[in-house]
């Protein structure tokens, strides 16, 4: 499967630019909305989406009145996603006819994952400190030493010999891989009592 490639991003007067480190993608990218950022966020941190672009080209002749904000590779599906914004009626949403559907993403879908968002967008700085140590941190141990459910700041004290920011680069690497999952990162901020629990083999990698 052949991926799209991103378009130049055209930047409006006055607009926010977000730039972010992406680690599926191994690299910096840009995003110009608050929405972007928020389901940049989700799809990083769902362990189901293993590819995605932002700015996707679109592959037909006749693309949408509205160009999809993220292209994904979502359970092994490619899936065209855009952010619904107040400007647009739901029919231009609609593709043309040449050419996959788009999957619209609302501001409920958006808010109603809103803590699950802030905190990956909190928790997503820790996998550039991984990529940058290049696997000297505790990795695969800490993954295991989650057998039993515990938290961040158990996993620092058990793993002493290590620096303590090693450690929480190495639960956030386990979390994003899907080796590793916590519910409470869905209802309440994340912080160094936050409990993890490593997932079962073979289990399905539910988003964090």
């Amino acid at each position: 499967m052949r991926e799209p490639e991103a378009l130049p991003l055209q930047r409006l007067p006055r607009q926010t630019l977000h730039h972010a480190w992406a680690p599926k993608l191994g690299r910096t990218i840009v995003l110009n909305s608050t929405g972007q950022l928020r389901l940049w966020a989700m799809l990083e941190a769902n362990p189901g989406v293993t590819r995605y672009c932002e700015r996707p080209a679109w592959p037909g002749d006749m693309p949408p009145p509205w160009p999809p904000d993220f292209w994904a590779l979502r359970d092994g599906a490619p899936v065209w996603l855009v952010i619904e914004n107040e400007a647009q009626a739901p029919d231009d949403l609609s593709p043309g006819t040449d050419g996959p559907a788009l999957q619209t993403v609302t501001a409920y879908d958006l808010d109603r994952h809103d803590i699950w968002i802030r905190n990956w967008l909190s928790l997503l700085p820790y996998l550039g400190t991984a990529a940058l140590l290049d696997g000297a941190g505790p990795g695969e141990p800490v993954v295991e030493f989650f057998r039993q459910e515990a938290s961040f700041e158990d996993a620092e004290r058990h793993f002493a010999h290590q620096d303590p920011m090693l450690v929480r680069a190495a639960v956030v690497a386990g979390l994003h891989k899907g080796l590793l999952y916590s519910s409470e990162l869905l209802v309440r901020p994340w912080d160094g009592r936050t409990r993890v629990v490593r997932c079962p083999p073979l289990a399905a990698h539910a988003p964090q």
